[in-house]
């Protein structure tokens, strides 16, 4: 009998311990998500997104899954994503005209709003360069480009100026100067949408284009991270805005197959802050296998209302220590023998203070 107690004993203490464990285990579970307000299927999801990140680059992360899911690691990243809608016809006042407004209905490649119905315009995903091949560089490519390069040509969209790399690249890293007040004049809500642009992105493998970076707003002075890739639905905008008049670090590479990421580190509202933000980018490889990576300058503009006259200007857009590589410790400076070609569009309206293929100050003015 008092052996049957004592059974009783050890199995009552050991179902206790076993609830304990288990009670212990599902709280360490809850702990280890990374965002409690989603699902474990979404962070589990969310957590390899950031384990293929950069280690540096994973405090505020944002993804963004085909369907336009939003995936945070911190719940207050959500209010900071604006997804945009695209235009087919707006109403504008032309100052240049006699018409009080003026109604157009073939805005339909680069003209978006969001909720709140401020209007955008997005630079115009360009086709992959087609001719690959090896060829050699002069001087003047440098500083403008190359005389008979088909791919340098009129998008009717804005003028820009790109420096492409060579094919076989997957990471790149770059610091750039975000002009003051006193050097860009843009005119978001005009009849061109003139707006300027700082960004990179390039083309896959399988040919699909990506430009992701910063758009100046006129009303606010002020630079917001955007993306915008080929086969996704929409394109997106994000806040916080980044200051004017400072070097900020920016960063595009392709973390693992089939997905690209942009991280932006600068001072937004007094704070210096890190945001990186992951899509899905149909044919990136992460070996670099096909990838074309591009820098750009640009002011764009509302697709075939091009103007190269209406007083436009962004100065002093300074690109340096820029690296290119496989991925952030498989990297080197971004030089000519690592850049396929330059292009300045038009090449009267560019101006380019060159340094080498990692480093240039940019100037474009319409007048």
């Amino acid at each position: 009998m008092k052996f049957k107690s004592v059974y009783s004993w050890i199995v009552v203490s050991m179902l206790s311990l076993s609830l304990t464990c288990s009670v212990g285990a599902e709280s360490l579970q809850n702990e280890q998500l990374i965002n409690p307000s989603m699902t474990k299927s979404d962070n589990a999801i969310l957590s390899d997104i950031i384990n293929s990140l950069d280690p540096e680059d994973r405090e505020n992360v944002t993804y963004i899954d085909e369907t336009g899911k939003v995936l945070v690691n911190k719940e207050s990243l959500r209010q900071e994503v604006i997804p945009l809608e695209p235009v087919s016809q707006v109403t504008y006042k032309n100052s240049n005209s006699s018409l009080t407004s003026v109604t157009d209905t073939t805005y339909k490649n680069n003209r978006y709003k969001d909720s709140t119905g401020q209007l955008y315009t997005l630079p115009v995903l360009q086709p992959k360069p087609a001719c690959m091949g090896n060829h050699s560089l002069t001087p003047m490519d440098f500083s403008t480009n190359s005389a008979s390069f088909p791919e340098c040509r009129d998008l009717r969209n804005g003028p820009y100026r790109s420096v492409w790399s060579h094919v076989g690249f997957a990471w790149a890293s770059t610091r750039v100067h975000l002009p003051s007040a006193r050097e860009i004049r843009d005119n978001n809500n005009g009849y061109n949408g003139s707006t300027g642009f700082i960004y990179m992105g390039g083309w896959s493998n399988t040919n699909m284009a990506v430009d992701v970076g910063l758009q100046h707003s006129t009303i606010y002075n002020d630079w917001a991270p955007f993306m915008l890739i080929e086969g996704v639905k929409k394109p997106y905008t994000f806040k916080p805005r980044f200051e004017p008049d400072q070097e900020v670090q920016m960063k595009f590479y392709v973390p693992s197959d089939g997905n690209i990421a942009l991280t932006v580190t600068g001072y937004a509202d007094g704070e210096k802050i890190s945001r990186s933000y992951v899509e899905p980018a149909p044919g990136w490889t992460a070996t670099g296998n096909g990838n074309l990576i591009k820098r750009t300058t640009s002011i764009g503009q509302i697709q075939d209302r091009q103007d190269y006259n209406d007083g436009s200007y962004i100065r002093k857009v300074r690109w340096a220590t820029s690296y290119i590589g496989k991925d952030s410790e498989d990297n080197i400076p971004w030089r000519n023998s690592q850049t396929y070609d330059y292009c300045s569009m038009p090449r009267s309206k560019v101006v380019v203070n060159y340094v080498h293929g990692g480093e240039e100050t940019d100037s474009i003015f319409l007048d």
